[in-house]
């Protein structure tokens, strides 16, 4: 009961930090929301991916690659694949000329991979976000975003706890059960019929619900790739910015998978909005 009051809370202060972002900047306040998710989400996974005792050079060149990564691709998503490739060649000519570290071909494979996996995890996925942002009803699908992502994370939270016996990946994420992840989907399910009476009676029913639920199961793969991550490294937490929740990773890491679902759908359902937000 105590780590549910304690989740409750820290949930009711990040809600009232969200909803006065955009009281004061609007739209530009979620982007403004997105930036310092990025940046607190990189240092927690330069910390999750290097150890401590490696070289503070090379994890500060990441964290500063993987930020350049999501503002240009944010700025230029046109050029987000070229931006990737560019920032990756840069980190290995890095890693290669000034850190003279590698001593076999696995070493510099596992180096390398860590920079791609950052540079895809915090510099592309984040951008998807601030691309929904960016269509004209881009508030109503960022929206959307969050209530699908978050409702299945209360709902799997609490249709596991009371509900949950089958576990569903044990070695991964010994907590999550097959229950927990259906309840999870019902809740998104629920969140997006709310959205669609509301603020979407243009669109097919249908449709949307389609997108809800592929955002839903794709989010749910989200948490269990943080999982995986950070079983690796031996913690359990990404951080402890949200008391009861973690870190900013351990919030998000469902809406940066769902993030290009949402987009992908709402780029081929946009057109069939008359109203601009």
């Amino acid at each position: 009961m105590k780590t549910l009051i304690t989740r409750g809370i820290s949930a009711l202060i990040a809600l009232a930090s969200i909803a006065s972002l955009y009281y004061f900047f609007k739209k530009d306040g979620f982007k403004i929301l997105i930036f310092l998710g990025v940046l607190i989400g990189s240092y927690e996974l330069m910390t999750i991916l290097f150890k401590e005792s490696e070289s503070k050079s090379n994890k500060f060149a990441f964290y500063l690659l993987v930020v350049n990564v999501f503002v240009l691709s944010s700025f230029f998503p046109q050029f987000s694949a070229i931006i990737f490739a560019f920032f990756s060649i840069v980190y290995l000519l890095f890693s290669i000329l000034i850190l003279h570290k590698f001593e076999d071909l696995n070493e510099l494979n596992l180096f390398q991979a860590k920079s791609i996996l950052g540079f895809f995890y915090l510099g592309l996925l984040p951008s998807f976000m601030i691309q929904i942002l960016n269509l004209p009803h881009g508030m109503i699908w960022f929206n959307s975003l969050l209530a699908i992502v978050f409702a299945g994370d209360v709902g799997a939270y609490l249709t596991g706890i009371s509900l949950g016996k089958k576990k569903i990946m044990p070695l991964i994420s010994p907590k999550k059960t097959i229950e927990g992840s259906i309840g999870g989907i019902v809740f998104s399910l629920l969140a997006s019929l709310v959205i669609s009476y509301h603020f979407l009676p243009q669109l097919n029913l249908l449709s949307f619900l389609l997108l809800t639920f592929a955002t839903s199961v794709v989010a749910q793969f989200g948490d269990f790739f943080e999982s995986v991550l950070k079983r690796v490294a031996e913690v359990k937490d990404s951080g402890k910015i949200m008391p009861g929740h973690g870190g900013i990773l351990d919030r998000i890491d469902g809406v940066l998978f769902g993030a290009p679902i949402v987009l992908f759908g709402a780029i081929l359902l946009e057109g069939l909005l008359t109203t601009r937000v």
